[in-house]
Order: C-alpha cells, then structure tokens, then sequence
C-alpha cells in the first residue's frame, strides 16, 4: 500500500516514507541521500517528463501503484544533489550503538551487519539509552527515545530536522529546507508534465474522424 499517495500531488508527508518496510532497516530506494544519483538535471528533466506520459495514460490498478514507486525513487534521485549523506549517518548510528550492545546474537541483514533498530530491540534495559546522545558526523546526533511500545526507536538529528527516524513500523525523515526548495521544483516539473500529456491525449480522443490520419482520407485529397 502506499499510504494514500497520489499521482501528481506534490503536498506528500515529507516525514514518513511511502514504501512500508519489508525489514527493519530504512529502504535506501525512495530515501533520499548525498550521492546516491550520477545523473545530470537535464537528465532527470527528460526522466520527469517521461514518467509523466506514462502516469498520464496509466490504468488504476497495479499500474497506477508501481508508478507511484517510481514516482518516488525519482523523487530521491532528484533530491539527492542537496541532500544530507543519510545513508552514512545511518551507518555511523549502527556503529555507535553497536559498541554500547555486547548482544551479538540473532538474525543478520546486509553483509552479516545486525541492524540497529535490531541492537536497541536487545539493548541491555540497564543502559538507560533514552539518556544519552551520540554524536555523529557534521553535527548530526543519534538519541534513542523509548517507544510506547516498549524498547528504544532511533532519532538522527541535525539542525531541528529529523534526517532519519526508526521505530517498530519502520523508517521515515524529513527534509531540510534545501530538500523542500528540490522537492518543489520537481512537483512543478512533474505535475505540469502530467497536465499537458493528459490535455494532448484528450485532444486526439476528441479528434473529428476526418482529421485522422486514414488511407481513405489521403486518397481523396
């Protein structure tokens, strides 16, 4: 499910991603993080626009749902020129939390790494980590507060913005204030994209017959 979101609305929850996590680590995929897109603008202009015609002609249905993941995977690549490096703060976290936790058993993700979500599941309850910051690079922190449901989520923070945060339903961020300038950008981009594909299809479904292109038609000329 992707959570009410819908195709060529731009005012999308900038907090919870839209993809439900299948583990309890963040979906790198519709994430947006420093470095993840070696593409130019221009050519993720030419990709907006692309998307658009197909989201114009799109069916309801399955169709309709898998562009709305590709809408937001591009949504990623295009904020991803101004974004913070959310991937490796995420990694830094694991370490930080990882030398706290002498728990080294249970199920593995990744290359062998356990999660963190996975350390504060299992951290020592006489550790009180809902009191502690950890400090992460270029000013970000990492605090722990304790869920409602019991055991430690995790908060990564820079600037008043939550860059990443995980709890038992999985991982959402918000977006910096560059973010929400890109994110405006690409809406605008893509929302005018979709509106002049779906005018020109309905200016050919209203085409008078005898301005179709038919053999019939040429002959008589």
């Amino acid at each position: 499910m992707l959570n009410g979101l819908l195709l060529g609305v731009g005012n999308v929850n900038s907090y919870k991603t839209a993809i439900p996590m299948n583990n309890d680590t963040p979906n790198w995929t519709y994430i947006p993080s420093a470095g993840r897109c070696k593409k130019t603008k221009e050519q993720l202009v030419s990709e907006i626009k692309d998307l658009a015609n197909r989201v114009a002609q799109a069916n309801n249905g399955k169709e309709t749902e898998q562009l709305n993941r590709e809408v937001l995977k591009l949504r990623a690549d295009y904020l991803s020129d101004v974004s913070p490096d959310r991937k490796g703060l995420y990694q830094q976290a694991e370490k930080a939390i990882k030398f706290q936790s002498k728990n080294t058993k249970g199920i593995k993700h990744g290359v062998g790494e356990m999660s963190l979500l996975y350390f504060l599941e299992h951290a020592d309850k006489s550790q009180n980590l809902s009191d502690k910051s950890f400090s992460l690079a270029g000013g970000a922190t990492l605090t722990c507060p304790i869920l409602t449901t019991g055991g430690y989520g995790a908060v990564i923070e820079r600037g008043g913005v939550k860059l990443l945060a995980g709890d038992d339903y999985g991982w959402g961020y918000e977006m910096t204030p560059a973010e929400l300038k890109e994110k405006a950008e690409f809406y605008a981009i893509y929302n005018s994209a979709v509106k002049n594909a779906q005018k020109e299809i309905k200016e050919l479904r209203d085409l008078p017959d005898y301005l179709e292109d038919k053999p019939m038609f040429d002959s008589l000329a």
